[in-house]
């Protein structure tokens, strides 16, 4: 054998010593790589868990928050119907207070068919009174309620005059009682009623149609529409008085059509 044939021997031996070694190495880098991949797919995964993990979070928070406004709108419902409550039961105790002073006042209620009676401070002398149809004694007075006619204050104070009368006169806590009893007695309480009492303008005092002033504040007049106020109110529309229903009958300034409560002089 040659040296020449000697040497490429050696040399083809060595290449192949170099590419046995090459894919051992080679082996190792993709294990690296593979492992790499694995850890980044954990880590992928422990990402997506904790996202998936947030949003529930954020969506069990926005149910709280709406739950809290919801609550929060109700209890402000509920506050301002407590208000309101207390307010219409300091009016009604108020009212109440009212009445018990108006029975208290009339206890032992009598016709004035004695000899004599005190009604509000005054002493009146009894007279015996006798009513012909349709009006009805009624504490001593002849009254007709007629709820078959409705108008104005005017055109009711003529209805009464063409039957010799003309509107009620009420100048006393008794006889207010005693009217109240028999329009209930009557079943004639479902309405308002016209009654006596006027003024000819917002800065003029209140009175009857006999020419006698009428008494202000309490037993005889009613709470405003707002329950805080007393009537009458100073209001040009409204220059005549009725009783009020609605208002337990107390008496108030009207400015509608009404029946008329006529009294025979």
């Amino acid at each position: 054998m040659t040296l020449a044939k000697i040497l490429f021997v050696l040399l083809t031996l060595m290449n192949l010593s170099s590419y046995t070694a090459n894919p051992l190495a080679t082996e190792t880098d993709g294990t690296r790589f593979s492992g790499l991949l694995e850890d980044l797919a954990s880590r992928q995964e422990d990402l997506h868990d904790r996202v998936s993990t947030s949003q529930v979070t954020i969506r069990s928070l926005e149910a709280t928050v709406n739950r809290l406004v919801s609550e929060n709108a109700q209890l402000k419902a509920s506050v301002n119907l407590l208000e309101e409550t207390v307010s219409q039961k300091a009016q009604l105790d108020d009212i109440s207070k009212r009445l018990a002073a108006v029975e208290a006042s009339s206890a032992e209620p009598r016709e004035p068919d004695a000899a004599s009676k005190c009604v509000s401070g005054e002493v009146m002398t009894a007279k015996d009174t006798t009513c012909s149809h349709p009006f009805t004694k009624v504490f001593g007075r002849c009254v007709f309620a007629d709820s078959t006619k409705s108008g104005g204050w005017e055109e009711m104070r003529q209805h009464c005059k063409t039957m010799d009368a003309d509107l009620v006169v009420i100048d006393s806590a008794d006889f207010l009682w005693h009217l109240i009893r028999h329009l209930q007695e009557a079943g004639q309480d479902w309405s308002s009623y016209w009654v006596g009492g006027h003024r000819k303008s917002a800065t003029s005092a209140f009175q009857w149609v006999d020419g006698s002033p009428m008494k202000m504040g309490t037993p005889f007049w009613g709470y405003g529409n707002d329950f805080k106020n007393q009537q009458p109110y100073d209001s040009v529309a409204e220059l005549h008085i009725c009783m009020f229903d609605t208002g337990l009958y107390f008496l108030h300034s009207c400015g509608v059509n009404l029946p008329p409560i006529c009294q025979r002089k």
